[in-house]
């Protein structure tokens, strides 16, 4: 019986070692924000983008818990759809980034 206590105490401590201190966040977003002239909107349903820029931009939503939406690329005036709102899986938007045309 000692023997198998005294065994146990190392593995204890190993398994202890291995599990993390806190919440495991999402990586950092690297992407560039979005000029000015690109402006966000939010609902509870979903996020929508307007491109008041003079050039066509590829915009994601970046969400609180750092999960981003996909690309959605906008000519000079347009409006449309770029994500899911607040009461989505990764709650509010915080901001729209530059991507890579999809």
């Amino acid at each position: 019986m000692k023997r198998s206590a005294l065994t146990a105490g190392p593995v204890a401590l190993l398994s202890f070692a291995l599990v993390p201190s806190g919440p495991v966040s999402a990586a950092p977003s690297s992407h560039e924000p979005a000029p000015p002239c690109v402006v966000m909107y939010e609902s509870w349903r979903y996020t929508e983008a307007a491109n008041n820029c003079v050039d066509t931009l590829s915009v994601t939503v970046v969400y609180e818990d750092g999960a981003t939406s996909r690309c959605s690329t906008l000519a000079p005036g347009a409006r449309t759809t770029v994500g899911e709102g607040y009461l989505g899986q990764h709650g509010h938007a915080v901001r729209l980034a530059l991507c890579a045309t999809p």
